[in-house]
């Protein structure tokens, strides 16, 4: 089953997705936002290809209910759905920079006037960075708004960051470089054992050793380091009391386990490897290795926290693994010289380079199924729909969707906003 795409025409930095809006970054520093719904749908010319436009671009997660996976047990419903799917992946979603146009929601130059170098939309807020630090504002806003993002962002942190990543509860990792890994935690209960570094915002240092990007697997951190061993922050929960005696639980850092131990390498050689959820994964000469992570391994039973699932090999061509990210639907690798998504069934899709910058969007409640991909002169949105057919306990490539909020998660009012509209693409840990 092949992706469904979207192309369209442009010369483009940096792209976000969050709640109908699609905002692009150009290098001549402008921010430009469109309604990413009207666009999807300017695409549908017949009735009887609305439900597949809708569940590829508009509502990526609706497939993965109980309730159809079950239905997904009929045969003739799985064949329904699935020609359906089919039937749209061959035709041409293109639009021009003059055509997009008519989808513009609102332009303005980019927040502080510098192309940043990484960007999170997380609670209706745009997190960015660049070389004068960490910056916040208001995004998501109002039509009669000026500007679809505030203009007037603030200054969260002064560090030169090279990387952010939101988890699915409020907190962001902050990757620092030589710096080391440090975590900008919004939740109501604070760590009890870790330092903070500012005092304008909760950001605290989860370690000194070189941090390049980082992602969340749990309630923990897997840190890529490009130049050094890479590592797994582990968190844990330590419940204590508040003033009214009430069970105050804590995520406080435990230890860190280095790569060579999770992948059980003897030697000292550095190697590339990075990690989200359930699955880790290490580069290697001709491809990369996938690791199983059972945070909840019961040693009494036998049972391991890193189990060996299999290795993957790529074609010599396509060059040295230099990054790595995962979805619902499968790994996304960097090379040197191409992107490469080795789908959770098995198939592989190649995009030659050069990259300028690709995305996935793996905690969205609605585009998790999609990968963005900047090219020199456009970008493509894919949308992959194979997943929803398979068995999310055998897979071995792609993250395990479990369909159910963390039951050992303990509860606790966990926002200090009660803003119903962040909630909006969470999960809640209660």
């Amino acid at each position: 089953m092949q992706p469904v795409k979207i192309t369209i025409k442009g010369d483009y930095y940096d792209c976000q997705i969050y709640r109908g809006r699609l905002y692009l970054w150009t290098f001549d520093g402008d921010l430009k936002v469109y309604n990413w719904n009207d666009i999807v749908q300017s695409f549908i010319k017949k009735d009887t290809d609305k439900i597949a436009m809708t569940f590829c671009f508009l509502d990526g997660n609706y497939l993965y209910k109980s309730s159809l996976v079950e239905l997904f047990k009929d045969v003739d419903f799985k064949k329904l759905l699935l020609a359906k799917f089919i039937k749209i992946e061959k035709p041409v979603f293109l639009l021009t920079e003059k055509q997009l146009e008519k989808f513009l929601f609102g332009q303005q130059e980019t927040p502080t006037g510098i192309l940043p170098t990484d960007t999170e939309i997380y609670s209706n807020k745009l997190y960015f960075i660049h070389e004068q630090g960490l910056f916040s504002g208001p995004a998501h806003r109002a039509k009669s708004d000026k500007f679809p993002v505030s203009s007037r962002p603030s200054k969260l942190w002064d560090c030169n960051l090279l990387s952010i990543k939101a988890n699915k509860y409020p907190q962001l990792a902050l990757s620092g470089g030589n710096e080391g890994l440090f975590e900008l935690n919004m939740a109501t209960s604070l760590p009890s054992n870790l330092e903070r570094v500012e005092q304008r915002s909760p950001i605290f240092q989860i370690s000194k050793s070189h941090s390049s990007f980082s992602n969340y697997s749990y309630l923990n951190i897997y840190n890529t380091s490009l130049i050094e061993n890479s590592f797994l922050a582990m968190f844990k929960w330590n419940i204590t009391k508040d003033n009214n005696q009430r069970d105050k639980p804590l995520r406080d850092f435990d230890t860190n386990i280095n790569d060579q131990q999770i992948f059980n390498v003897k030697n000292k050689q550095h190697f590339i490897s990075w990690g989200i959820e359930d699955k880790l994964y290490k580069a290697t000469e001709g491809g990369f290795e996938v690791i199983k992570y059972n945070n909840y391994a019961n040693k009494e039973k036998g049972e391991e926290t890193f189990t060996r699932l299999k290795t993957v090999d790529l074609h010599a061509w396509k060059g040295k693994v230099i990054n790595g990210g995962t979805a619902y639907f499968g790994n996304i690798v960097e090379c040197e010289n191409a992107l490469v998504v080795i789908q959770s069934d098995g198939q592989y899709l190649t995009i030659p380079g050069p990259i300028t910058r690709w995305r996935v969007y793996p905690r969205s409640m609605n585009y998790e199924n999609h990968l963005h991909v900047i090219l020199d002169d456009k970008i493509e949105i894919y949308s992959f729909n194979h997943d929803y057919f398979l068995n999310q306990q055998d897979k071995e490539i792609g993250i395990q969707f479990t369909g159910v909020k963390n039951k050992r998660t303990p509860r606790v009012s966990y926002f200090d906003d009660t803003d119903e509209s962040l909630f909006d693409n969470v999960d809640l840990p209660f």
